[in-house]
């Protein structure tokens, strides 16, 4: 029987090895702590950090499946090592170069906790709108196929994606009323959805983050990359100092950019071209790291401590917080599953 992987690794472990002296540790700064005596920066086991405990492994009638896991690993996470060898090496990158390193960054930029957070409030906000505009389409489709004596169809035949997530019923009429039934659907928004809706970005809407001009972008001397538990910055830079960072892979101007190693960053400006490799400057440095620390979930990691990320990402020192959120993460395995058999039964 094959053994089930557990311990999901939202940052990969060969990825987090470039900010390690020995391959084992790496520096590591929490923003969220118990107590004002925790360090600020510690030098942890690469295995022990930027994971959750089953966060991709899915419940089917009380079995357990990681292939969501496997998939990653082997789509994304193999074949981009000898491209980021390369890059590490400062040696010229082929198409297929930087093709790979551009689906690993969409992968990095929708598995982790932080995009299940961010993705999951999106759904609450807009789900029930698209549902129930779907629905009336459907309706009417049923309807017109009724009116042109056709077979009608509930599904469509491009079922690729999102099989099983959408528990569709159909009610129909009752005795007293024959003229009116109804169509019910219902979703979780949950791991399984997210995960589907992983699938379909990285299977089809990660072909835009290969069309875009990349470049490999050292800091300034002196200075170093580190990276996080998000480790994608999309920027949407606008006038005066104002930005947000909720930019998207398609949107002309968005800065998106991630960390490689302590002094190669991978980044593309959308619709803009720029050298293959080349330089910021002290002042753009310090911006891009600003970002980077900002965009962190919980967790920055470094090749050294790094006195700046304590003045761009100041530590939240509470305890009631602290447990509250790993209390919810222990739940997140038996919640999670617990939806899933239930909208399966």
């Amino acid at each position: 029987m094959q053994q089930i992987t557990h311990n999901n690794h939202f940052v990969p472990q060969f990825y987090l090895r470039q900010w390690s002296d020995d391959g084992i540790y790496i520096w590591s700064y929490r923003n969220l702590v118990s107590h004002e005596k925790v360090p600020e920066w510690r030098l942890l086991p690469i295995s022990g950090v930027a994971y959750q405990r089953d966060l991709y492994t899915t419940s089917i009638n009380g079995d357990e499946c990681d292939e969501f896991e496997k998939w990653l690993e082997r789509e994304f996470e193999n074949p981009v090592q000898e491209s980021i060898n390369k890059v590490l090496k400062d040696e010229s990158l082929s198409t297929l170069d930087w093709e790979r390193l551009a689906s690993f960054l969409g992968a990095q930029d929708v598995r982790t906790p932080l995009s299940y957070v961010e993705t999951t409030e999106r759904w609450r906000k807009t789900l029930p709108q698209l549902m129930q505009g779907a629905l009336e389409k459907s309706i009417k489709e049923l309807e017109q196929a009724r009116n042109d004596g056709e077979k009608p169809r509930l599904c469509s035949e491009n079922n690729e994606f999102f099989n099983g997530v959408f528990d569709v019923q159909i009610h129909r009429a009752s005795e007293t009323n024959e003229k009116q039934g109804s169509i019910e659907v219902r979703v979780v928004a949950g791991r399984v959805l997210w995960l589907e809706s992983q699938k379909m970005l990285l299977t089809k809407t990660v072909e835009e983050l290969k069309k875009h001009k990349w470049s490999i972008v050292h800091p300034e001397q002196g200075y170093q990359w580190f990276t996080c538990d998000h480790p994608v910055v999309k920027l949407n830079y606008y006038v005066n100092g104002k930005y947000d960072l909720m930019g998207g892979w398609g949107n002309i101007g968005t800065n998106i950019f991630m960390p490689l190693s302590p002094r190669h960053l991978l980044f593309t400006q959308i619709g803009y071209e720029f050298p293959e490799r080349f330089t910021l400057p002290t002042e753009l440095t310090n911006q891009f790291q600003k970002f980077i620390a900002e965009r962190s979930m919980r967790w920055i990691f470094s090749h050294k401590p790094e006195g700046v990320v304590s003045k761009l990402r100041p530590r939240h020192i509470n305890h009631e917080a602290f447990c509250q959120e790993s209390e919810q993460w222990k739940r997140w395995h038996e919640e999670q599953s617990k939806s899933e058999n239930n909208k399966r039964s």
